[in-house]
């Protein structure tokens, strides 16, 4: 008997643990790979704390494909996505070159020159219109991209530098452009102010004008408030050390996107390599720290209108990589 429970224990452990008291409290859940040999942050592991109720589909851990970038995409930065889920869409962090990705074979396909070399981020696509942001704000519009000559036209938005813009998505019940900020949360502030906040603005496009009083806030005091709720294990005390009160806030947007079903906003983070998911009025459900050895630096999220979920890695040193994550349920 005793060699049963052990047997069901360590096969437990591999398949992953949730620890949950009732229906109504957080959940805590440890996924390793098939192959992990320790309980260590430094194997093939992600940490993540559910809300109630909070169902998250994906496995993090185990890619359902992998699309290896070529040389000229090892800083690989935004994704987005066509409406007929047939090509991915994004940019390098130097250059004013969106590269086109064909999703039956992974290869880039096209490249569309729309400006000048700059630090270009975030990209959102919506009805025939690749939006592209550079990390001081600026929006590029650029209509007909797949066409012989894209028109391209500039927006200015009253973001600096100091926010330092990484994410962008569109979202269709605002008919808006979500932009997620790195650096400076709110217009006017110093670095200090700012330290354990930062912010998420809305770029109308019927006026296209961006409104300026952020959408939604993520601070660190809300974060520790949702940690509160979850059961104890070692390895949570080990995430929560990433976010403590008396060291500046790791959270730092890096990527921005919204679930086409749920509507629930995903976004990561590449300090700390993180994954929070917020519903539409700004409360936060998921929580999870991502396996660095397979998100070396993750800068872009999109999904697909079927629920796939893509995230582009930087290659820090090699390709960058785009991984594919199928819906599990």
């Amino acid at each position: 008997m005793k060699l049963l429970i052990f047997l069901i224990f360590t096969f437990s452990t591999f398949l992953g643990c949730v620890e949950s008291n009732s229906s109504n409290t957080f959940k805590t859940a440890v996924t390793y790979s098939v192959n992990a040999k320790s309980d260590s942050l430094n194997t093939p592991i992600t940490i993540a704390i559910n809300a109630p109720h909070f169902q998250f589909p994906y496995q993090l851990t185990e890619p359902d494909q992998s699309y290896k970038m070529p040389s000229k995409l090892e800083e690989i930065s935004g994704l987005t996505i066509d409406e007929e889920n047939k090509f991915l869409y994004t940019v390098q962090d130097e250059k004013g070159n969106i590269y086109k990705i064909d999703l039956s074979s992974g290869e880039v396909t096209d490249k569309i020159d729309f400006g000048k070399d700059g630090d270009y981020e975030g990209l959102a696509y919506h009805q025939n219109t690749i939006y592209v942001t550079k990390s001081n704000g600026t929006i590029y519009e650029v209509e007909n991209p797949n066409g012989d000559d894209p028109y391209v036209s500039t927006h200015k938005t009253n973001l600096k530098g100091k926010n330092d813009v990484e994410g962008l998505c569109y979202q269709p019940s605002s008919n808006s452009l979500l932009i997620a900020c790195k650096g400076i949360p709110t217009m006017g502030e110093t670095t200090e102010e700012a330290d354990n906040r930062k912010s998420v603005y809305r770029f109308d496009l019927s006026k296209k004008k961006l409104i300026e009083k952020p959408l939604y806030k993520i601070t660190l005091e809300k974060v520790q408030q949702f940690l509160k709720g979850a059961t104890d294990h070692q390895e949570f005390e080990n995430f929560k050390s990433y976010l403590n009160q008396n060291d500046n806030f790791k959270f730092s947007p890096s990527g921005i996107a919204i679930h086409p079903e749920s509507k629930e906003i995903y976004i990561l983070s590449s300090s700390k390599k993180m994954l929070l998911i917020i519903n539409e009025a700004g409360d936060i459900k998921y929580l999870a720290k991502l396996n660095k050895k397979i998100h070396r630096q993750p800068e872009g999220i999109t999904f697909g209108q079927d629920g796939t979920l893509y995230i582009s890695n930087e290659g820090k040193g090699g390709h960058g990589v785009v991984h594919v994550y199928k819906p599990r349920y």
